[in-house]
């Protein structure tokens, strides 16, 4: 199958050139390495077409990530399908008077942060402050997702990453001016830190089936892996 030049393996195929592409047999090479199929092609057009390929490597190669100005926003579930909203969670959602709807005004950090806590703690995943469950969150990844449990294990090591990268991040909180009341008198943020660490870890490591192969994602996931989101 003739090779699918997106962003992502356009910058993999630019580290692997070494060859010179002017010479004959060097560019049947690349051809026969990346299964690209020219049927027709005269040995000139075969040369010009292989220039174009050089110099689009190396525009795409000299992108700068700059982690301050993220690329324009996408849906990670759009490059990343995800397991979706479960039962826990939609209730979670309507007790936070989230419903979903257009006319829902935007969450407050505050439900955020609670709607996070309601998921973990519903799901018994976390059953004490700040200690996850493992065996509980294996077994219900596994029962629920009985039918890929590739994507089962990937969610399972997000959070098993995540969780030192939780409780670092709430000791640093605590030692901020307010920090300890705040934990005391609402909702505590570790859930929602905890969450928004292991997705994005889910995201970098995202198995290659669920995966959506192109520009905008590729460059989504080098923004993620270049700027350490995660763990």
């Amino acid at each position: 199958m003739a090779a699918i030049y997106t962003l992502q393996n356009l910058c993999k195929l630019y580290k692997k050139m070494l060859l010179d592409f002017y010479f004959r047999n060097k560019f049947k090479m690349f051809v026969k390495i990346h299964s690209i199929k020219m049927p027709n092609l005269s040995f000139c057009h075969k040369i010009m077409l292989t220039n174009f390929i050089k110099k689009t490597l190396k525009y795409i190669s000299a992108i700068a990530i700059d982690c301050q100005r993220p690329p324009q926003l996408i849906d990670p579930s759009l490059c990343c399908k995800d397991g979706g909203r479960d039962e826990i969670t939609e209730n979670c959602a309507k007790r936070m008077g989230i419903t979903g709807q257009p006319s829902d005004p935007a969450p407050t950090v505050e439900t955020a942060t609670c709607l996070a806590e309601c998921i973990i703690t519903e799901s018994k995943y976390m059953q004490k402050p700040e200690q996850l469950e493992f065996d509980n969150i294996r077994n219900d990844l596994y029962t629920k997702f009985n039918n890929d449990t590739i994507y089962a294990e990937a969610m399972l090591k997000s959070f098993q990453r995540c969780q030192p990268n939780a409780v670092r991040k709430m000791q640093a909180f605590r030692q901020m001016p307010l920090g300890n009341a705040a934990v005391q008198r609402g909702c505590s943020p570790y859930a929602s830190i905890l969450l928004g660490c292991t997705y994005m870890e889910y995201f970098k490591n995202c198995p290659a089936h669920r995966w959506t192969e192109n520009a905008d994602c590729a460059l989504a996931k080098q923004f993620v892996v270049q700027c350490a989101l995660g763990a």
